[in-house]
């Protein structure tokens, strides 16, 4: 009984904590504030790469061309494993 108890109030505290993040997530996006990573490859990094990947050119030389616009890396090339995500 007493475990059934405890289970109910864990439960509760769960569907609390869960209710207060949404809401908080609700707050930050009607500030126009939004989680997760910035972007690396925007659309038009993206048809870059695929236009020249058409053209023939290796990945690598594409690569030294290409600038990340936002985040911590601003300014620096991105991996080749971000350029080959961006293949498919």
């Amino acid at each position: 009984m007493l475990f059934a108890f405890f289970a109910a109030m864990a439960e509760t505290e769960r569907e609390a904590i869960r209710e207060a993040t949404l809401e908080g997530l609700d707050a930050g996006a009607r500030k126009g504030k939004h989680g997760g990573r910035p972007v690396v490859i925007t659309d038009d990094t993206l048809h870059t790469v695929l236009r020249r990947k058409t053209a023939g050119e290796r990945v690598e030389d594409i690569r030294k061309d290409l600038i990340i616009p936002t985040g911590r890396r601003k300014g620096e090339n991105p991996s080749l494993a971000s350029i080959y995500r961006c293949q498919y």
